[in-house]
């Protein structure tokens, strides 16, 4: 029979081989999340199931034959070669469709997306579908760029008072606003499972709000939203220009308001600086509570670093990154936190999907690939940059004096010369008073030393490394 030759690949908790089909499709997801563009990946990759195991071979289902026929033409090559490097055991995978599958495949799996469809608040799943985290305040970096938006996301989840009916969190593209708003659903819900949060983003809005117009009833629509304790809609920027998508959007909050309902909006700019949209909504913009989420610090960023690349080692103990691979991360790559993710999956790829353990070499290449070559500074710019940082003289920072106020810019300005340049440790040590390689090497020791150990010094570190960055980027050299 055929059902006696299936393992159903997503149903499976106990270790067995559908798990780690699972997690294997996970990491797939997870890379190419870091390479496609998010309406690409969200689109065409997050919609993909792993419905079955048959016969050592994976099924991997699209819903309809336009899905199927989308990914077959432009990723189904990727999803194989990055499928074959990360399953140990050579097993393969197979794209279906899903509403194609034979009658009794179907039969005995049911809907693999029917949790979904079931419930009116789920569009899309609160765990991160890419491998990465869930999600959840637990998980959220914390720090100046966007403690308020957290705090105020944290004060809805929980049914205090947060000022207007309608918050509006804005802010660049990739710096984590998504994982705020996804914090607040979860939150919410497990504070009391009974109160209706509804996530979805603009363009998931726009493509059921179009589905119900071409079949002349958008009622499905309006009661899945109409009656939400929460409403938050995600990547509003994205019906800039809609008018038809975007009054019915205006008339849906406006009812969620009017019933009690608290609304969170998530866009890419301040209540005055929207543009796009009609008078109506872009007055409830400008009427709500706006909190900013801005671009993480070099704290913020580092830990960013350091708890995705522990999440990925919990299952590939070869993929460890020390201090100086964070530390390099951390200055080589200049975005935002999103950025700075998918060059940490772009490593865990170049050291063969996690099997081996990166290199500098490998993270030199990442490095390279999604920020371009960057030239050395010179050890003039790295003084400069210095004293950028710590108020003291450039006689201060090259001459004898054994002050810690002095000692402790001038090892920092020696460790990055060591590390941004090609220079010897002699060359150095005559850059800094004509001092001996052994006092250069000791600073070099002690600052890479402390760095683990010691937030301040690795901050420190990270802001003289950004404004050297910043000055070979503008010409000042």
């Amino acid at each position: 029979m055929f059902a006696s030759r299936v393992n159903q690949g997503n149903k499976n908790d106990d270790g067995g081989s559908d798990a780690t089909g699972q997690r294997i499709w996970e990491d797939v997801q997870a890379v190419l999340a870091s390479r496609l563009p998010p309406e690409e990946f969200d689109r065409w990759i997050a919609e993909l199931c792993l419905v079955a195991e048959v016969d050592g071979e994976f099924l991997l289902a699209a819903r309809d034959p336009v899905a199927l026929d989308r990914v077959n033409t432009r990723h189904k090559r990727e999803i194989e070669r990055l499928w074959a490097g990360m399953d140990p055991q050579g097993r393969t995978i197979k794209l279906i469709c899903w509403r194609t599958a034979p009658a009794e495949l179907r039969d005995l799996i049911g809907d693999p997306w029917e949790a979904e469809a079931e419930d009116d608040t789920a569009f899309v799943p609160n765990a991160a579908p890419t491998g990465g985290p869930a999600m959840t305040f637990d998980n959220l970096v914390v720090g100046p760029s966007n403690q308020i938006a957290a705090e105020m996301a944290k004060r809805i989840a929980a049914g205090l008072p947060a000022g207007t009916p309608i918050t509006l969190v804005y802010g660049p593209q990739g710096t984590g606003k998504t994982h705020v708003v996804l914090s607040l659903r979860a939150e919410a819900e497990a504070r009391d499972p009974k109160r209706k949060v509804v996530y979805l983003t603009a363009e998931e809005f726009m493509s059921a709000y179009l589905d119900g117009v071409k079949a002349r009833d958008t009622s499905g629509l309006k009661r899945r939203l109409r009656t939400a304790a929460i409403l938050i809609v995600d990547d509003l920027h994205r019906i800039a220009g809609k008018p038809g998508t975007e009054n019915e959007l205006y008339q849906n909050i406006r009812e969620v308001t009017g019933n009690g309902g608290q609304v969170v909006l998530v866009g890419d700019a301040a209540p005055g600086e929207t543009v796009g949209f009609g008078q109506r909504l872009r007055g409830e913009i400008k009427g709500a509570t706006a909190v900013e989420v801005g671009l993480p610090d070099a704290a913020m960023r580092r830990e960013i670093l350091t708890r995705l690349a522990r999440h990925i080692a919990a299952n590939h103990p070869d993929f460890l990154l020390g201090d100086d691979m964070i530390q390099k991360l951390n200055s080589g790559i200049r975005g935002p936190g999103r950025e700075l993710t998918g060059a940490v999956w772009s490593l865990f790829t170049e050291a063969n999907f996690g099997q081996e353990t990166p290199t500098m070499d490998m993270l030199d290449r990442v490095i390279r690939r999604h920020s371009g070559e960057q030239r050395e500074p010179t050890i003039d710019v790295i003084k400069k940059a210095t004293l950028k940082v710590f108020p003291i003289g450039k006689t201060d920072l090259e001459g004898p004096s054994k002050m810690q106020a002095y000692v402790y810019p001038r090892q920092i300005a020696m460790y990055l010369c060591r590390t941004m340049t090609r220079k010897s440790f002699p060359q150095i040590g005559r850059a800094f008073g004509k001092r001996d390689h052994t006092t250069v090497l000791y600073a070099f020791r002690r600052i890479k030393k402390a760095m683990p150990e010691d937030l301040r010094i690795a901050e420190d570190v990270a802001k003289v490394e950004a404004l050297i960055l910043d000055l070979l980027d503008s010409g000042q050299t």
